[in-house]
């Protein structure tokens, strides 16, 4: 007897990648949402002091910075891909914020009349990009970690309840601050 597959096995296996996509991209956007300044302030740095953005007003590129960083979080999912669609390959497993940030100063901040030049290969700029934001999310995550464990040890709160909710939002924010407005 010959068997016909309807193609539940696939469309499960699909909806559980997308949901992980999901939940990454929710973890992403919030990470940057409470580090957006840290994130600003670093890799404006990073960029200037690598000598990899050579400018005479550093006000004026770290304000680009800034923008490009506001532009990633608010963009659509087709717009952010679109938008590093031509450096998607550039590194295998790459982090997609950093990606972004790349491609943004390829394309915004070396056309901008305050940028004298920026110097270094597309990976160089990456790589520079993509060790800030890192070290600053395994501090987040480190943080998010901490939180969570400390919840588990009140035996009166029950994950997935309401006031388990409230007081992980509280104490997240105690320990990180409160996310940027936009």
């Amino acid at each position: 007897m010959k068997r016909f597959d309807s193609g539940r096995v696939q469309d499960k296996l699909i909806n559980r990648l997308e949901r992980k996509e999901r939940q990454q991209a929710f973890q992403r956007d919030r990470f940057f949402k409470f580090k957006l300044n840290e994130i600003h302030n670093k890799l404006t740095q990073a960029l200037l002091m690598n000598r990899i953005i050579e400018t005479e007003n550093p006000g004026a590129v770290s304000e680009l910075i800034l923008q490009g960083l506001k532009k990633a979080l608010k963009s659509s999912e087709f717009d952010f891909k679109y938008f590093i669609a031509p450096i998607r390959n550039l590194v295998s497993r790459p982090n997609p914020y950093s990606l972004y940030m790349t491609q943004y100063l390829m394309e915004v901040v070396l056309n901008d009349p305050n940028v004298i030049d920026v110097y270094g290969t597309d990976e160089e700029i990456y790589t520079v990009i993509n060790e800030v934001i890192s070290k600053i999310n395994v501090q987040f995550e480190k943080t998010e970690e901490e939180v969570m464990a400390q919840l588990a040890k009140n035996r009166s709160l029950v994950p997935g309840t309401r006031e388990y909710e409230i007081a992980l939002d509280q104490l997240f924010r105690q320990r990180v601050g409160e996310p940027q407005e936009l």
